[in-house]
């Protein structure tokens, strides 16, 4: 009866008008103080009738655009008294926050810097579901459109995504990257490796590319294997080089032999996640590449050299008749039906055709059951 007639309307006096967006913290400390003192009961009765009213009025007239004092500031504090009692302030808070993401563009970093704080406090089906609708969307739009380009690469769109890495579902920004970044990603490095390159600047320029991958986002199921088909590529157009008699930088095919290795052994990003430092050296347009297409012969002297390597190794190269892929005609390596694009060799591997190295299709040639 003391407590409640003489401390309780003390304490109800000292927080009488208070705004909660300017003296959180100062109201957090006498709480803090007075809990010990009070009854638990009395207690809750005080946070129910002085505390979260003042909170909710303050939350409804909060505008995200004009107000300088972030909401997380003044709400989070009240967590451990009122954990439950937020919630019912949250679906306020999201819609707020919607609504001032409408204008919101992907350079601006201010909507990463009100949201992250709600990462581990909105419960994680509400905070996916407000930035799918009102984040994510905006994110793949402007990976969309960023050009990939060697000789001189920005990259505002890409960091504006990878940024998010903390705050957004992981899986929901390696799908974004594998669908609007890694097919053009990929069909940028096909054109380059078939324009006659410098293969060292090739080989920096994937490493400089995957080094700029957040070791998570690298590492993911939906990314990894872009990366891993880069390598196979780069790898067969190598090999096929060496096998017509183009010109190779000394050590380019052992560089990238170590390089798919190392990754097939981490079970991770791999080498490239150990240069934190690395830039691309293509951003700065130091790339002297020109994409073209390749020249109209190569497919007739990469079949005769294809031919050749199946010679020696007791094995048949042969023309299946009327079969194509991809407008392609389709042809038997020992028992594997391979086509030639622009000095590739693709495969049927997991129901799909792929580029193969050139030692690996013959190593599947030879262990296909006769």
């Amino acid at each position: 009866e003391l407590a409640q007639e003489v401390l309780l309307p003390r304490l109800m006096s000292g927080v009488t008008g208070w705004d909660p967006r300017t003296a959180a913290g100062p109201v957090v400390r006498l709480v803090e103080a007075w809990e010990p003192a009070l009854p638990p009961a009395l207690f809750a009765s005080f946070l129910a009738t002085a505390i979260f009213p003042a909170l909710k009025t303050a939350v409804d007239a909060w505008n995200p655009r004009l107000d300088p004092v972030p909401i997380h500031l003044w709400v989070h504090p009240w967590t451990p008294w009122l954990a439950d009692q937020l919630e019912d302030l949250y679906p306020t808070i999201r819609y707020k926050i919607g609504v001032a993401l409408q204008e919101w563009h992907p350079s601006d970093p201010s909507a990463l810097a009100l949201l992250s704080p709600w990462a581990d406090v909105f419960k994680p089906l509400h905070m996916e579901a407000l930035l799918v609708r009102c984040v994510l969307p905006k994110l793949a739009l402007g990976l969309r459109h960023m050009p990939i380009n060697p000789a001189n690469q920005v990259l505002d769109g890409f960091r504006s995504c990878v940024a998010w890495v903390d705050t957004a579902p992981l899986n929901q920004l390696a799908s974004m990257f594998e669908v609007e970044f890694f097919p053009r990603w990929l069909q940028v490095l096909f054109q380059w490796l078939t324009s006659h390159p410098d293969y060292e600047e090739v080989t920096r320029w994937y490493l400089n590319w995957k080094s700029l991958f957040p070791p998570a986002l690298a590492a993911h199921d939906k990314v990894k294997p872009f990366f891993t088909r880069a390598l196979d590529m780069m790898n067969n157009v190598v090999a096929g080089a060496h096998i017509i008699g183009s010109y190779v930088q000394p050590g380019t095919q052992e560089n990238l032999t170590y390089l798919r290795v190392a990754e097939q052994r981490s079970g991770g990003p791999g080498p490239a996640q150990q240069q934190p430092a690395a830039r691309l050296a293509l951003e700065a347009g130091k790339a002297k590449v020109k994409l073209a297409p390749a020249p109209g012969d190569d497919t007739v002297s990469f079949k005769e050299a294809l031919e050749q390597l199946a010679q020696d190794h007791g094995l048949v190269l042969l023309p299946k008749p009327g079969r194509q892929q991809a407008g392609k005609q389709l042809y038997s390596f020992g028992k594997i039906g391979v086509y030639m694009d622009n000095r590739l060799v693709y495969t049927l591997e997991g129901g799909a055709w792929k580029p193969i190295p050139l030692d690996r299709l013959v190593e599947k040639a030879k262990a296909a059951p006769p």
